[in-house]
This record gives C-alpha cells, structure tokens and sequence, in this order.
C-alpha cells in the first residue's frame, strides 16, 4: 500500500509539473491534414524555384567569367556536375542539388535526383503542352471532342514524360560538404530526345481514339523545330 501511495504522489506531481500528461493526442482532421499538406507543397515549391535560382546564377556567373577572359573560351564550372547538365542535339539533360543538416549522404542524393527531376520535368511538361497544341490544330471534331481529344493526348503523353524522367540516367554524381558541415550532393541527369520522341509518337499513332488525325512525320517536323528552339533558349539562358 505504501508503494502505491508513494507512486500516486509521483505521478500527481508530474501531472502538476506537466499537465499535458495524461492527455490524449488531439487527432486532426482531414481539413487540418489538407492545410498542412498545403503549407508543406508551397514550401517545397519555393525551395524548388530557390534552387532553379541558384543553378542558373551559378550558370551566368561561370559564362561571365569565361568571357571575361576570352571571348571564345568554354567556361570553366567550380560546381560539381554543372557543366555536364547542358542540353546537345541527342539528350535533354538537368540538373539538381540536395542539401542536409548533417551527414546523411542517402537523403542529400535522394533530394538531388528528385531536384533534378523536377527541373527536367517542367521543360518537358511545356514540350509537351506544344506537341498536344500542334496536333489539336489540325483535328477535325466538334469543340467538346477536340477538348476530349486534348486531355486524353496530355494525360498519355505526360504519362510517357514521367515514365522516362523516373529512368533518367545519372551522368554526373557527387558529393560534397558546406562551410557549416551539412551534406550536399549533386546530381546531373539526361533523357535520350530520339527515344523520347518515338515513345510519344508511338503512343499517338498507337491510340484508337487520337490516331485519326494524327500525322507523324508532320509530327517529328515540329518536334525537330521545337527541339532546336530550346536548345538554343537553353543555351542562350546560360542554361
């Protein structure tokens, strides 16, 4: 008896001390998971478009000073992997850096490659949104048909883009420390353009409900067109 007695002083005395004790833990509701959800989306995005930032000056900064120095010198990148992530006439390629507090090598090269997917991904969601647009030109069907039309095209067609983005070959990859002792690590991935554009091509001419008006080769004019522009965009943008 006197045990319990003693141990009911303890844990009265604890509940004084800290009164969250003994309480259960509130559970949130679906609306209070959606907002947080939310809030963790918008963060990510603008660390997304902080990193963008950062890579790009990075990039001018280098050709600047490469051209300070002559006119026809190839700069010289300090950045681990960055002067591999230009595109050329085969391969789309980007970039990304993975940053974390501490030592953890396996989370600093996962944020990496996500990085770097992320970024491909945005130049090949519009690359995308102008093959749908070109090939709604010329189809033949009511507005709600060519809507129809529309939406399927893009939901096949992106679904091609993630597809070869989660297969994206590594061709650069490393690590490295920052003044504070936290982990980076970079990452340089491409997308072969030929494979790309004949799996998009295949997908078109292969679905029975957009095959009608699909022309390929008028296809692959515009997708050789369109590919010189970003490449020259890329490259122009010191990207």
């Amino acid at each position: 008896m006197k045990n319990i007695f003693v141990l009911s002083v303890v844990f009265a005395a604890a509940m004084i001390c800290n009164p969250v004790m003994g309480q259960n833990k509130k559970v949130l509701t679906k609306k209070e998971q959606k907002a947080i959800a939310r809030e963790q989306l918008q963060l990510d995005l603008q660390r997304e478009r902080e990193m963008q930032d950062m890579i790009h000056r990075m990039r001018m900064d280098s050709l600047a000073k490469a051209k300070a120095k002559n006119d026809n010198a190839v700069s010289t990148f300090n950045v681990p992997c960055l002067e591999a992530s230009y595109d050329d006439e085969d391969f789309f390629r980007d970039y990304g850096i993975g940053n974390v507090e501490g030592g953890n090598e396996q989370l600093a090269r996962e944020r990496a490659f996500q990085a770097a997917k992320n970024m491909i991904k945005q130049r090949l969601g519009e690359y995308v949104q102008g093959m749908t647009d070109y090939f709604l030109e010329s189809y033949s069907s009511s507005k709600s048909e060519k809507d129809a039309a529309g939406n399927r095209a893009r939901t096949k067609l992106n679904a091609v883009v993630e597809g070869m983005i989660n297969d994206a070959k590594k061709i650069c990859e490393k690590p490295g420390v920052d003044t504070k002792g936290n982990t980076k690590w970079y990452i340089c991935i491409e997308i072969p353009k030929k494979e790309l554009n004949d799996k998009l091509k295949n997908t078109m001419s292969e679905d029975e409900k957009l095959r009608r008006d699909f022309d390929a080769d008028q296809m692959q004019k515009f997708m050789d067109e369109r590919m010189q522009q970003m490449l020259e965009a890329k490259k122009n943008a010191g990207y």
